[in-house]
């Protein structure tokens, strides 16, 4: 399992054409070290990138439910974690940027992004295992969309 921060900087490099999900934050993580990239929040790539992050969300989203019901803290914890990853990049993607935790989790440039962001995550991460911070944590995922979806119409309003 990997956690939200690469300890290291050794880390695998990817083609500039391919578009990988896990670990989290690869692709920025090459991007930051100057390597030609894939990269999913460019305007031309972040609809479809997008787009994967909330399918394979929703299928973490199956797991992290059983974990629940199984009351399984360490699988929920880990399965949370990863989830606050994914969204921690697609918030950052849907906003045609790379990730950054330069000004802290959420940067304040972000204009899409849900209401009371930055309390809502601060509690799931102080209670990773806890089924509140998964119902949080979706309801962020669903505030996130409608707002990607809204933002896709307007881009298609401007061509």
């Amino acid at each position: 399992m990997y956690g939200p921060f690469p300890a290291v900087k050794q880390f695998p490099s990817i083609a500039p054409d391919s578009f990988e999900l896990m670990p989290a934050f690869l692709h920025e993580a090459n991007y930051y070290h100057n390597k030609v990239v894939y990269q999913p929040w460019n305007k031309a790539n972040f609809s479809e990138c997008v787009k994967l992050v909330f399918d394979k969300w929703r299928q973490l989203k199956q797991e992290i439910q059983l974990f629940v019901k199984e009351r399984d803290s360490n699988r929920l914890q880990q399965g949370l974690t990863i989830g606050v990853e994914y969204f921690l990049e697609c918030l950052y993607w849907v906003n045609e940027k790379p990730v950054t935790f330069k000004n802290g989790l959420v940067d304040p440039s972000l204009e899409v992004k849900p209401f009371n962001l930055e309390d809502r995550l601060q509690f799931i991460l102080k209670r990773l295992n806890g089924y509140h911070s998964f119902k949080q944590l979706d309801e962020l995922y669903k505030e996130l969309e409608k707002q990607f979806a809204i933002k896709l119409v307007r881009l298609k309003r401007s061509n």
